[in-house]
């Protein structure tokens, strides 16, 4: 249990690390760079290419990654490509959030907090 623990815990320290880089970039005004950066953490943080993974749907995509905290951090990948899309790219961003948001759904309860998060930012 200790194990799986760590392993959360360690996948959680490297999504914000890599979210932390992602929000800089993006503060100097460079979405490409900031784009890269998040599709470098999934391969990294979850061990898959964000191109495969986006290219599956919601379903298939949360089978694929297995566990909750796997899900749970590419759903915040998603969104944090949003965030970075919605200042240059919006309809794009709106795109992602519903991705984001269809990931949530199928998750289900764990996801919850995110899955009202991104309602709210597509009903703006």
């Amino acid at each position: 249990m200790l194990g799986e623990r760590d392993y959360v815990m360690r996948l959680v320290k490297q999504l914000a690390e890599f979210i932390a880089r992602v929000l800089k970039v993006a503060s100097t005004q460079k979405a490409d760079e900031a784009l890269a950066t998040l599709r470098a953490a999934c391969g990294q943080a979850l061990g898959m290419e964000y191109e495969v993974l986006s290219m599956l749907d919601a379903k298939s995509a949360v089978e694929l990654l297995g566990e909750p905290a796997r899900v749970l951090a590419f759903i915040q990948l998603v969104e944090a490509m949003g965030e970075v899309d919605a200042k240059t790219e919006p309809m794009r961003a709106l795109t992602r959030y519903r991705h984001a948001l269809e990931l949530a759904d199928v998750l289900g309860a764990p996801a919850g907090e995110l899955a009202t998060r991104l309602r709210t930012k597509l009903s703006r």
